[in-house]
């Protein structure tokens, strides 16, 4: 199977150990790989790339900091293959190498190596972490060539994404509604250990359990200036069951406000949205757990003077 491997220079170590993990899988013909690294001097980069990837079955993106910022990764190369996962040529393969902001992008969409996510670079032994990632494409390749292998069909293309339409009962509610809760109060947390290594801002945690997280956040560079956040989750209104709500209050010495974020779904899957005008389902713009995050802080902070 044919890999295209999308990276960013600045990876090249992460990109080399995958190389020698993959050593095995290449010795025995499953898998080959591309990079731009086979690029000949004098060789069209664009065009090279653009070939590469039409030829391939696999994009392996090598997710760091440094890929996120990279427009050509990004927005060239990921893009392609994008359009051709939807056209069901293609498989994506999210390998986060070192902790970013993977999930507020679209590879969100596709299950990520290693295990859980968790990036190659916080692993104690990144080898262990490799080792994942290549037990998990073992398992890809070799399904496909028994479907090759059993198939009479002439032309064998890459599984497509389906999509299963599905209902969604109140315990599935419940439950993506508390982790949700639980991912924004330890992007909070970590937040918070930032902020207060600015001189004469302070903060502390007042309240916390399953349902409420209640913090104190001081600007000591202005007179009286302090602000509470809470944030807390309202279960079924037993007058509208189909709204679920996860709300934030922000109190300063001058005023005071209340917002929140309603839990919407359509036919595949759960997802928030902003509880705002919107009136009709199919309008309202899905929003990943830190994007709320980041708009809970932010306003926090602004209640304090902080930009």
């Amino acid at each position: 199977m044919k890999s295209f491997i999308s990276y960013s220079h600045q990876d090249e170590q992460m990109l080399n150990m995958l190389h020698k993990h993959l050593a095995q899988l290449k010795r025995e013909g499953l898998i080959s790989s591309w990079t731009d690294k086979e690029i000949l001097a004098g060789g069209s980069l664009d065009h090279s790339i653009s070939s590469a990837l039409s030829d391939s079955k696999l994009f392996l993106a090598l997710l760091s900091p440094n890929y996120i910022a990279s427009n050509y990764c990004y927005e060239k190369e990921f893009k392609k293959a994008l359009e051709m996962q939807e056209d069901g040529i293609l498989i994506i393969i999210p390998i986060i190498v070192e902790p970013c902001d993977w999930l507020s992008t679209p590879f969100r969409r596709y299950k990520a190596l290693p295990k859980d996510g968790k990036a190659v670079s916080t692993w104690e032994n990144q080898n262990t972490a490799f080792l994942d990632v290549i037990q998990e494409m073992r398992k890809l390749v070799t399904s496909d060539l028994a479907e090759q292998q059993g198939s009479h069909s002439v032309t064998i293309s890459a599984p497509r994404n389906y999509r299963v339409q599905r209902d969604f009962d109140s315990i599935e509610k419940m439950e993506f509604v508390e982790k949700t809760f639980q991912d924004i109060k330890q992007y909070l947390k970590r937040y918070i250990d930032e902020i207060i290594q600015m001189e004469n801002i302070k903060a502390r945690i007042l309240a916390e359990n399953d349902k409420d997280f209640e913090c104190l956040l001081v600007n000591r560079n202005k007179i009286a200036t302090e602000s509470h956040l809470r944030v807390t989750t309202i279960g079924f209104d037993t007058m509208r069951v189909d709204e679920i709500h996860l709300s934030y209050l922000i109190k300063n010495n001058t005023r005071q406000f209340n917002k929140s974020f309603i839990l919407s779904l359509d036919r595949y899957h759960l997802f928030w949205s902003d509880n705002g005008f919107h009136s009709h389902r199919e309008s309202k713009i899905e929003l990943s757990t830190k994007e709320m995050t980041d708009r809970i802080w932010n306003e926090w902070l602004e209640s304090v003077g902080i930009i």
